[in-house]
């Protein structure tokens, strides 16, 4: 008997589980099978408890390997439902901003309104255990009268059809994370072990929510960090670009191109009504909805984010005299960081800088180029402006033309400047308009392209073409006399070469109107006849002093019969006089004839 106690001792030394009856069976003593008794229990019980806390210790080394705070509330809840072996392990978290409590994670639901839950502050054993930070726990949560109830809270736990709860809270120093429950859908009695379990366990997950979050906050500062350096870096790259563009003399257009190249975006410049300048954005936005945003923008001095449309910021470019239009940005699949809002910002700042300068270099263009052209036009100047001419790149050998535009005086002013865009023109104001030289490849046979360059609607002048530069130069005081006759006659928008009226500039000192006045004076009869008789005898006359009165010769010239035109003769006997048989007076009559024959030629080009 001793020996079978010695060894039933032995083995619950070594930790064996004995059957109580065994125990009874070698013990013959009932106080020393009592106490025998109780010591199994303990060891048991301290087994038990030995293998409970080798799974949370399993269960928190698993927690560790998880470093994302969201994945991690799915897995304390998947091992504490493993732990405490009831139907359902939820977490809610904790806002201590308004004491409410949020279901974030859960195992074993079916009710899809389940992680939808919101516990108001005060309400419900969660909330009991946020509170006084103690385990909770109801064996039937319909009977709880304790705490306040929450008709949807308990809506959802009866779809869950859910009795019995336990609740534990999730705690790191003063800090409530949240709490962790435990629920079963039949009535359950919990035993202190299980509380106890879930309690440490609950603690061990809480270090590690904390660990893991603060993790996360620190991952998150550092990539913050990173990219705000990465901003940084890129804003700074970029306007070293831009300063070396402004530095080197490029235009808008590079600073658009650097930009969108910068933002990996279409980019582009518009004017002051909406129209583009230059860029890549092309449309898209009626150019009335953008006038009107470039309006805003300009109000408020600073750029503008729009809802909705192709374009997504609008910044204008100001400059002290007024605004000179904006820089738009298309939309792209993520919204303009603040960083890069400041760079678009300042790359209008740059556009308009750009864009000023670009003017007063064009202004300062315009006037060399004007007092050049005046320099040429100005007899005792004109060699040393064929020289600067040359010293600026002008190909001086090669054929020029010179056109002097008839304009009234509230037009020279626009078609001067609209000339002077194109630089390879030199212009400047004569008394009957403007005076333009152009090569005769950029000007046109008939100096059309000038015409089209002053942008007025209706514009008459006369021309001449010269071998060199020099040659049209010094073509300008007889142009300028010709030009005058053309106004005198009232040409309007007739162009004619000098030749056609230099003769008649000679002798009338360039005076169109004296001109108009002889001719009306000399031909006043045929032109009344012709007027109200629907006659030629204007041309008629023009065609007999051109065949020296020969009626043969002038009526093949006039394709009539020779009857024809002596009948048309004996109507001109009693309307011009003596003129044909008066030399002097035969002279004048053809001075006029000529001058209202070409009169009648330019007015109808």
């Amino acid at each position: 008997m001793a020996e079978d106690l010695a060894g039933l001792i032995r083995r619950m030394g070594e930790g064996a589980h004995v059957p109580e009856q065994d125990i009874r069976a070698v013990t013959a003593e009932a106080d020393v099978a009592e106490a025998l008794l109780d010591l199994s229990r303990r060891t048991a019980g301290l087994r038990q408890r030995s293998t409970e806390l080798r799974a949370v210790m399993s269960s928190t080394r698993d927690l560790l390997s998880t470093t994302d705070a969201e994945l991690l509330l799915h897995r304390i809840v998947d091992r504490a439902h493993e732990l405490i072996e009831l139907d359902i392990a939820y977490l809610s978290v904790y806002d201590a901003s308004n004491e409410e409590l949020y279901v974030r994670a859960a195992t074993g639901t079916t009710s899809p309104r389940f992680l939808t839950m919101v516990v108001p502050a005060g309400i419900g054993l969660a909330s009991l255990v946020a509170r006084t930070r103690h385990p909770q726990w109801v064996e039937d949560y319909d009977a709880l009268t304790s705490v306040p109830h929450d008709p949807v809270i308990d809506d959802i736990l009866r779809e869950e059809q859910l009795r019995s709860l336990v609740g534990v809270p999730l705690v790191v120093g003063d800090d409530v994370l949240g709490v962790l429950f435990g629920a079963s859908r039949q009535p359950h009695s919990f035993r202190p072990e299980e509380i106890s379990l879930l309690t440490t366990f609950a603690g061990h997950a809480a270090l590690v929510l904390q660990t893991a979050r603060l993790l996360q906050e620190a991952t998150t500062a550092t990539a913050q960090a990173a990219e705000r350096q990465h901003a940084a870096e890129w804003a700074a790259s970029l306007h070293g670009e831009l300063t070396d563009l402004v530095v080197f003399g490029y235009g808008t257009d590079a600073v658009i191109g650097a930009l969108g190249d910068a933002l990996q975006r279409k980019v582009g410049l518009l004017d002051v009504a909406g129209k583009p300048v230059t860029g890549q954005l092309a449309g898209g936005e009626q150019r009335r909805s953008m006038r009107a945003h470039i309006e805003r923008a300009v109000a408020g001095g600073k750029s503008i984010r729009l809802s909705s449309g192709a374009v997504e910021l609008v910044a204008p470019v100001l400059a002290a005299t007024g605004h000179l239009g904006a820089i738009v940005v298309e939309r792209g699949r993520s919204p303009l960081t603040s960083v890069e809002q400041r760079a678009v910002e300042r790359s209008a700042v740059i556009a308009a800088l750009v864009t000023l300068r670009h003017d007063a270099v064009e202004q300062a263009e315009d006037r060399v180029r004007g007092e050049l052209a005046v320099e040429l036009f100005e007899p005792e100047r004109r060699e040393s402006g064929i020289s600067r001419a040359a010293a600026r790149g002008y190909a001086v050998a090669e054929p020029w033309v010179l056109f002097v535009a008839v304009l009234p005086p509230e037009q020279r002013a626009a078609a001067l400047a609209g000339v002077r865009r194109r630089h390879e023109y030199l212009a400047a104001p004569v008394p009957t308009g403007i005076g333009v030289l152009a090569p005769l490849r950029c000007a046109g046979e008939r100096g059309e392209r000038i015409v089209a360059a002053t942008g007025q609607p209706r514009v008459g002048g006369v021309y001449l073409h010269a071998p060199s530069l020099e040659g049209a130069a010094k073509g300008v005081e007889e142009a300028v006399q010709s030009s005058k006759l053309a106004l005198g006659l009232g040409l309007g928008s007739g162009i004619a070469p000098v030749s056609t009226l230099a003769p008649y500039a000679l002798l009338f000192g360039g005076d169109g109107g004296r001109l108009r006045e002889f001719v009306a004076d000399t031909l006043a009869p045929v032109i009344a006849w012709d007027s109200a008789n629907g006659s030629q005898l204007v041309e008629t006359l023009a065609a007999l002093f051109d065949t020296r009165w020969s009626l043969t010769a002038a009526s093949r010239e006039l394709h009539i019969h020779l009857n024809t035109l002596k009948q048309r003769v004996q109507r001109l006997r009693p309307l011009i006089g003596d003129a044909a048989d008066n030399p002097e007076a035969r002279f004048r009559l053809e001075i006029a004839v000529r001058v209202e024959v070409a009169r009648r030629a330019l007015k109808e080009t």
